[in-house]
């Protein structure tokens, strides 16, 4: 066999090998992002408090412990944004400050769907009282919901809990405030 015979098998072989990790390395990557994610992420920080260790081993979410001398902040956003980050979803642009998901993504909606985020009294601009996460949508019109800060309007003494309520857009007897409408994750 001559060199450049040698040296073309050589080069060959080795673009063969080289091809086999790139076809492999082009299906991996981050899974498609879900909404069972989101509600699997919700429930396993149940009952956490605003500074405690999260799910992924970290303490608080996102920005929820820097408040004044580290105290909790409201932090219904920080938790609701660090869900859905954590699922695979996008979060650029979301805040803090619970009005942030009203100009996020395509907007709100009045149809909820699981994994959406459910936007109480929103001023249509930049502020809002309260978010929840939807985790499940039930026949007789009636949601589910996970958020942060809630329980207490002191945000060092609340946590992660769940509430089941009407979804109608409008006022909410049971939260005595107004749903103003549904946020849905974006990948």
């Amino acid at each position: 066999m001559t060199f450049a015979k040698k040296r073309s098998t050589l080069v060959t072989g080795l673009v063969a090998a080289l091809a086999i990790p790139s076809i492999v390395l082009a299906g991996a990557g981050t899974a498609a992002a879900s909404t069972d994610d989101i509600v699997n992420i919700a429930n396993a920080n149940m009952h956490n408090g605003a500074c405690d260790t999260n799910s992924a081993g970290g303490q608080g979410y996102n920005s929820s412990c820097t408040g004044a001398n580290g105290s909790p902040e409201n932090w219904c956003a920080d938790f609701a944004a660090w869900v859905w980050a954590q699922a695979g979803y996008n979060t650029g642009g979301l805040t803090p400050a619970a009005g942030s998901f009203g100009q996020y993504g395509a907007g709100i909606h009045s149809d909820p769907q699981v994994g959406d985020v459910v936007l109480f009294d929103y001023d249509g601009a930049s502020s809002a009282d309260h978010i929840a996460m939807v985790t499940s949508v039930n026949p007789d019109g009636t949601i589910d919901s996970i958020g942060g800060n809630e329980v207490t309007n002191d945000p060092s003494t609340s946590s992660v809990n769940s509430d089941h309520y009407p979804s109608a857009v409008g006022y909410s007897d049971y939260w005595k405030m107004t749903i103003s409408g549904y946020v849905s994750p974006t990948s």
